[in-house]
C-alpha cells in the first residue's frame, strides 16, 4: 500500500546519517509521483475534468493536462 510505504519513509527521514535521510526524501518523491498519477487515472476514470483534477492538486489545467494528459 502506497500509503504505508509513504509513512516508512518519512520515517526514515530521521535517520541520524544524512545519506539515509536523503535516499529516503528522494524515494518519497518517486512514490508520491507514482500515487499521483494513479490517482490523477482513478479521477479521469471517474468521470472528473481536467479543470477539477486541477482544483484539486492546486494548480493550473493547463498544467495538470501537459503532465498527464497523455495518460
Amino acid at each position: 500500500m502506497e500509503v504505508e510505504r509513504m509513512k516508512t519513509l518519512i520515517g526514515d527521514m530521521d535517520a541520524d546519517n544524512p545519506s539515509e535521510a536523503l535516499f529516503a526524501l528522494a524515494e518519497l518523491q518517486k512514490e508520491v509521483g507514482r500515487t499521483e498519477a494513479a490517482l490523477v487515472r482513478r479521477a479521469r476514470l471517474a468521470g472528473f475534468s481536467w479543470e477539477m483534477i486541477a482544483v484539486c492538486l492546486g494548480v493550473s489545467k493547463q498544467a495538470v493536462h501537459k503532465k498527464f494528459g497523455k495518460a
